[in-house]
């Protein structure tokens, strides 16, 4: 069942006329967002990947339609891609939603874009779960730490081991440095110069390791994150003899923070400064009232130690049809690509575990 203005074709008859579907909770504007509407984002998901500033400054979208649901509340940006033909893709990204929301919100926009037979989504559960024909193209976990009860709830459920190694740490850094700084706060003018000196020391890092950056396969990144940080985001700097020695990116969102990277001058690595660093960033964005802290994917085993735990999102090709799927071969592709690399991921996982069970054993001889 659909209500609203609409032309003979099916569409609407203008960018701001809305079309409600009251069987599924859902009104939806197909190019325009009612104003208020993009502001409730931030509230409703804390994730820096589901906020306006992200979308016009990353996606960078030629066009922004709505879709809200009722009953719970979810406020969802999307954009038409021309290629290929007959997709919309949804702008939220890293947001929370059921399998039924997710389903009544794809239902709601198929039926908006009479044209549309594919649908790009980011679900935070088992893809099986929402009930649709779709094709997995990517997934990624974000590790996310706790801080419920705060800094002092937080380093309670640190390892005790991980608790002494951070004490040492800073303390050696200190007896060395006496006039350490670490700051957080909002860069002003300085934003270009402080993501100027982060990427230098990140590329410095990638090069050594051998590791291709996000930055040279995708240039037009640096630029993105710069404006983002100039225009909502904090730093925290550790400053030494009044110069910068590491670097974090942060924003918060709602209730929630990001450390969305973070880099060090390699001078400082014997005192594990990127491990340091962004310990003191959680306890900042703890001390700042923040109910959660995402560090996001990569070098889990640091991030681990410092409490975060993985929450899996899986992008989705999802069809209007079962049929559908046989129009976009590049989506079949993609899939098994990444069940290759998943594949190739538990082969050494496993490999690395068994070396480990019988290097004892052979050890003896």
């Amino acid at each position: 069942m659909v209500t609203g203005a609409a032309d003979r074709r099916g569409g609407p008859a203008s960018p701001a006329a809305p079309l409600a579907f009251p069987d599924l909770g859902a009104t939806v504007w197909p190019a325009t967002v009612p104003p208020g509407l993009a502001d409730e984002l931030p509230a409703l998901y804390g994730s820096l990947f589901s906020t306006p500033a992200w979308f016009r400054l990353v996606d960078r979208p030629e066009s922004v339609g709505c879709c809200l649901l009722e009953a719970p509340r979810h406020v969802v940006l999307f954009t038409p891609r021309p290629r290929p033909a007959g997709t919309v893709e949804v702008l939220n990204k890293a947001f929370r939603v059921a399998p039924e929301e997710a389903q009544r919100l794809a239902r709601a926009l198929f039926r908006a874009f009479p044209q549309c037979r594919r649908l790009v989504l980011e679900v935070p559960f088992a893809p099986g779960e929402l009930g649709l024909p779709h094709a997995v193209l990517h997934r990624a976990a974000d590790l996310v730490v706790d801080l419920a009860g705060g800094a002092a709830g937080w380093e309670r459920r640190l390892g005790r081991r991980t608790r002494k190694n951070l004490r040492n740490l800073a303390n050696r850094l200190r007896r060395d440095h006496p006039d350490l700084r670490v700051d957080l706060g909002p860069p002003g003018a300085r934003a270009r110069l402080l993501f100027d000196q982060f990427l230098l020391w990140h590329l410095e890092r990638c090069l050594a390791r051998g590791v291709v950056s996000g930055y040279v396969s995708k240039p037009e990144q640096a630029d993105q994150v710069a404006a983002l940080l100039a225009e909502g985001g904090e730093a925290q700097v550790v400053e030494v003899g009044g110069r910068p020695a590491a670097i974090e990116l942060v924003f918060f969102v709602g209730d929630e923070a990001t450390v969305l990277a973070g880099s060090f001058d390699p001078a400082f690595a014997r005192y594990s400064l990127g491990f340091l660093s962004t310990a003191w960033a959680v306890r900042a964005t703890a001390d700042r009232g923040a109910r959660r802290c995402h560090l996001l994917w990569g070098t889990a085993a640091y991030k681990t130690l410092l409490g975060a735990r993985p929450e899996g999102y899986a992008r989705l090709a999802v069809y209007r049809r079962a049929g559908d799927r046989l129009l976009y071969p590049g989506d079949a592709a993609e899939a098994a690509r990444l069940l290759a690399a998943q594949g190739r991921e538990r082969y050494w996982r496993t490999r690395q575990r068994v070396a480990g069970r019988l290097r004892p054993w052979l050890s003896r001889e």
